[in-house]
């Protein structure tokens, strides 16, 4: 195949290298080569107790519009936020999870020139969101499995746009 034909020879450099992320083996799978039958996952942010009471009868309300587009600025949640933790809504950015809001800072503030420091054992997105936009990732060393904040604001440079710090760690 000529190589200009390649999808991947039109990407991003940073996507071109890229190492695809590999999630947690689901339940079912650990079941059947572990042979066990109860199993909670802890790294993929699920509940194992399942959705609670309020989040069930506000899935039940909205069964009948969930066909339609919600409301894509998010108003009303917006001011609902802005309300509780006295912000204007200006101030507050949406998205679909945490991973398509990481990306959104990366691309608004990284560049191939530019840095981002985080912690050797932190969420797995942060070094997929600098590498995609070409960044250098600047990993900081843990210190018992948590942050070494002062190693982390000594590895800050002039090159440094992002400074992710995950909370739990």
């Amino acid at each position: 195949m000529n190589s200009n034909n390649n999808i991947y020879n039109l990407a991003a450099v940073g996507v071109q290298q890229l190492i695809p992320y590999k999630a947690g083996k689901p339940i079912e799978e650990l079941e059947r080569e572990l042979g066990l039958t109860e199993i909670i996952k802890l790294a993929s942010n699920e509940n194992p107790l399942g959705p609670g009471k309020k989040a069930m009868a506000a899935i039940q309300e909205t069964l009948s519009t969930l066909a339609l587009y919600p409301d894509g600025s998010g108003f009303s949640l917006k001011k609902a936020l802005a309300n509780k933790y006295g912000v204007v809504e200006s101030q507050i950015t949406l998205g679909n999870g945490s991973n398509e809001l990481l990306e959104l800072v990366a691309r608004a503030f990284l560049t191939p020139e530019f840095e981002a420091v985080f912690s050797q054992h932190a969420f797995a997105v942060y070094p997929i969101v600098t590498q995609a936009v070409g960044a250098k990732s600047v990993v900081v060393p843990a210190l018992n499995y948590g942050h070494d904040l002062d190693s982390m604001l000594k590895a800050v440079t002039e090159k440094t746009r992002l400074v992710f710090i995950a909370n739990p760690n």
